[in-house]
């Protein structure tokens, strides 16, 4: 063999030996390379998780201001495993902007009921706090009434953190019911921050309107710590407009306290004043405790003038009593009515109140009552005109049965003219029958032309027939002898029975 035989031999042998360490030694190459692949990717992934988690974070903090305004309106929600709502109030108490889009994306989720309330309440609150004219802003997107409601917090949130410039907003909005409100509650907010400033703010005020509602909200809050003080205050208001809408701002706060001294205070002055006060105190007392209410009225009855002032102030109070008494229990409400006196329609009115309320939570109960009334000063008459008036808005059907079994008298034509004006517009035909049933023919002849004015205006020939038909007096068909024309339905014996 020679030397270049025995070279490729040794060759040979060397990758055969090559190949074989190869698949033994270098067999797991691949899996540990995948194997450090996925490690590298899991890592990676690991990291990215880190660093979305660590942006987060930052965003949280404020201090992320990479994301333009495009990527956060489609992003609204940094964590989108958080409730929306909370998510968004949680934004907003960072201190991110966020735009009236964001907010409306969330309330279209909700449909209408609590939930859609609470938010509107919740997010106007926050929002109002932080960046209050943007969040106005939002809300005149609302409808009226959930518009209505973010205002209020908006404004509220905005006194607590910056009185002054909610207060120069509120008093530079054109003035209405609602907006008289919000001046009253920016002045109850700041004062509870700084009484001195919030009345230093109402007294500048140049418009009395706004100046009267200002100085309620913050003097008010000064009563519940100083009452006298406060008093004394308002007594040396000279315009009497803003001097008793004052005066009854403190009465109401000096009663919660103490009554005894709040109804000495008030009984104390004179004229409207003293009306004022004394009325404010216990319609006070009775929102919260009307029996006690009615005591305090029946203590201080003889201390009210005899004159017709003194005798409106005790009729109004009597009502307003009644009315919240009657709205927790109406029958001690109406137990309680039965003696107080008739004068100055004082009884009347009180009866009205509890009608009112009673028939509204329960139509039978309270109409059971009301006929039992007693017939002076027209009490049961106008009680029962309540109650059916009430009770034909939900249940005509058991109302108009109730109606018809009435004895005849004042009471049922009252009730039977409610029934009369309810249903005219509907059922023409039937009103005219129920009109022409009221027993006093004045009033019949006032209930049937009421009907017959409205259906001939939309159906004359119909209106016409339906009168031809029915039973009238000569008055009657004198009266509508423009509708009935040429055709007068003659007269029956029924007529003679009518009164001329």
């Amino acid at each position: 063999m020679n030397y270049k035989t025995s070279f490729i031999i040794i060759a040979m042998i060397s990758f055969g030996f090559g190949i074989i360490a190869d698949r033994f030694v270098f067999s797991s190459k691949p899996s540990e390379i995948n194997k450090n692949s996925d490690e590298t990717q899991n890592a990676n992934s690991s990291k990215n998780s880190n660093s979305n988690a660590s942006n987060y974070s930052s965003r949280k903090q404020g201090n992320n201001r990479n994301n333009d305004d495009s990527e956060e309106a489609e992003n609204p929600f940094d964590n989108q495993e958080q409730d929306p709502i909370d998510n968004l109030i949680d934004q907003i108490e960072r201190g991110k902007r966020i735009t009236a889009a964001q907010v409306s994306s969330v309330l279209e989720q909700l449909p209408a009921g609590r939930r859609r309330r609470e938010f509107i309440h919740r997010v106007s609150s926050h929002w109002g706090r932080k960046d209050p004219k943007s969040a106005l802003a939002w809300s005149d997107t609302l409808v009226p009434s959930e518009q209505f409601i973010a205002v209020e917090e908006i404004i509220h949130g905005w006194a607590r953190t910056n009185p002054t410039g909610a207060a120069d907003y509120v008093t530079q909005i054109p003035k209405s019911r609602r907006s008289l409100d919000l001046v009253h509650a920016t002045g109850h907010i700041w004062a509870e921050r700084d009484q001195q400033a919030a009345i230093d703010w109402a007294s500048n005020l140049q418009d009395p309107t706004l100046r009267q509602r200002a100085l309620r909200g913050s003097v008010g809050v000064w009563a519940r710590t100083d009452p006298s003080a406060a008093s004394e205050f308002a007594l040396n208001i000279k315009n009497p407009y803003e001097r008793h809408g004052v005066i009854e701002s403190v009465a109401r706060r000096w009663a919660r306290q103490e009554t005894s001294e709040s109804l000495e205070w008030a009984l104390s002055m004179q004229d409207e004043d003293r009306n004022r006060a004394t009325r404010s105190i216990i319609e006070e007392i009775a929102d919260y405790d009307p029996k006690q209410a009615a005591e305090v009225l029946s203590e201080i009855s003889s201390s009210l003038s005899s004159d017709g002032t003194g005798g409106r102030l005790h009729r109004d109070i009597a009502s307003e009593v009644a009315e919240r008494w009657a709205s927790t229990n109406p029958e001690e409400a109406a137990e309680w009515i039965v003696d107080l006196p008739e004068s100055h329609h004082i009884k009347h009115e009180a009866a009205q109140r509890v009608a009112d309320r009673w028939a509204s939570a329960n139509p039978e109960a309270a109409a059971e009552w009301a006929v039992e009334l007693p017939e002076s000063d027209n009490i049961r008459r106008q009680a029962v005109e309540r109650v059916a008036d009430r009770w034909l808005k939900y249940d005509s059907l058991s109302a108009s049965e109730w109606i018809a079994d009435m004895p005849a008298g004042k009471a049922r034509d009252a009730a039977t003219g409610e029934l009369v004006r309810n249903i005219s517009d509907n059922d023409p035909a039937s009103a005219l029958s129920w009109a022409n049933s009221v027993g006093n023919e004045g009033y019949q002849t006032h209930l049937m032309e009421e009907v017959i004015d409205s259906w001939h205006e939309v159906d004359p020939n119909a209106a016409r027939s339906a009168l031809q038909s029915t039973d009238l007096s000569a008055r009657q068909r004198e009266k509508f002898k423009e509708i009935l024309g040429t055709s007068i339905a003659p007269s029956t014996n029924s007529e003679t029975q009518k009164t001329e």
